[in-house]
C-alpha cells in the first residue's frame, strides 16, 4: 500500500495492486487568476509546477477518484490528458454529469454501502467542507457547491485506508474512523480558507483534534503549498506537530514522494 503526492489534493494510491489517481489537477505553475476574496489577493496559482510530465502521472493507472468537482481538484489540462475510457469514480450525478462534458464514458457513482473494483470495495463517506454557517456565502457567491466525499479502501489482504477529502474534522470523519478503523488517513490540511469563510479542510485544531481522538492512525498530510487561498504550508504544520508531540506516524510527502504505508 503506497501514497504518492502529486501536487495538491492530486495523488496516485497504489491499494492492493491496484494505481487510483485521486483529484488530477495538471495546470501549469501561476496558470489560474488569484482567487478572490482570498487573504492573499495577488496570489496565482497552482503556486508550484507539477514534479513530473502529465503523461508519466497518468500511465499505469487503474482507475481515477474525483472526490469532487472544484476546479483545485480537477481541470481542463487534465481531461486532456486522461483516456475518455478511464474508470472513473464520483460522488453524485452532478459530478458524474460534469465529468462527461469532458467526454468521459466510463463513470460511476460511490455509495455509502460499498462499490466493487476487481476484489476491492470502495465506500463513499460524507465530508464537511468547512463551517456551513460562515463558508457557505462564499461558496453561494462564487457559484460552487461544498459537496465533497471522501472514501475508504478496504480489502481482505491490506490495511484499511482512509482518504478524507475536503472536509474539516467533525462527526463525519470521526464515524468514518470509528466504523471501519482504518490503518491510515490521508488529510486535506492546507487550511484553505476565504476571507472570513475559516478554514475549509483541515488546518492545525482539526489535526490536533485528530490526534487526540485516534493517536494511534498513520496520517498522511496533503492538500499543501500549491492553492491561492491556502494559509497553512508543510514548513508550519511539520513544526505544529513537533512542538505539540503530535509527529509519531505522521508524514508529510513532498510533491513527487512516495510512501509506503506497512501494514
Amino acid at each position: 500500500m503506497k501514497f504518492q503526492q502529486i501536487r495538491n489534493a492530486t495523488s496516485i494510491i497504489t491499494f492492493a495492486d491496484k494505481r487510483f489517481l485521486i483529484d488530477p489537477l495538471f495546470a501549469p505553475k501561476n496558470f489560474f487568476d488569484p482567487i478572490p476574496e482570498s487573504l492573499i489577493p495577488n496570489r496565482r496559482w497552482p503556486m508550484v509546477d507539477l514534479p513530473f510530465e502529465a503523461d508519466k502521472i497518468t500511465q499505469n493507472i487503474d482507475a481515477m477518484i474525483l472526490t469532487h468537482s472544484h476546479i483545485d481538484h480537477f481541470d481542463e489540462f487534465a481531461a486532456k490528458a486522461l483516456p475518455k475510457d478511464i474508470k472513473a469514480y464520483v460522488q453524485d450525478e452532478y459530478d458524474k454529469d460534469f465529468l462527461q462534458k469532458y467526454g468521459f464514458n466510463n463513470i460511476e457513482i460511490l455509495t455509502e454501502n460499498g462499490n466493487v473494483f476487481n476484489d476491492i470495495m470502495l465506500y463513499k463517506t460524507p465530508c464537511l467542507h468547512g463551517n456551513m454557517e460562515k463558508a457557505m456565502p462564499y461558496y453561494k457567491m462564487f457559484g460552487f457547491r461544498p459537496d465533497a466525499m471522501g472514501v475508504v479502501f478496504k480489502q481482505k489482504n491490506e490495511p484499511v485506508l482512509y482518504l478524507a477529502g475536503d472536509t474539516i474534522w467533525c462527526d463525519f470523519v470521526k464515524d468514518t474512523i470509528d466504523k471501519f478503523a482504518p490503518k491510515a488517513i490521508i488529510i486535506n490540511t492546507a487550511a484553505a480558507q476565504i476571507e472570513y469563510s475559516g478554514p475549509i479542510i483541515m488546518g492545525t485544531d482539526d489535526v490536533a483534534a485528530l490526534r487526540r481522538y485516534a493517536p494511534n492512525l498513520t496520517v498522511i498530510a496533503s492538500h499543501m503549498d500549491a492553492v491561492g487561498h491556502a494559509t497553512l504550508d508543510r514548513k508550519e504544520l511539520k513544526k505544529f506537530i513537533t512542538e505539540n508531540n503530535l509527529a509519531d506516524n505522521f508524514l508529510i510527502p513532498a510533491d513527487g514522494e512516495t510512501v509506503c504505508l506497512d501494514k
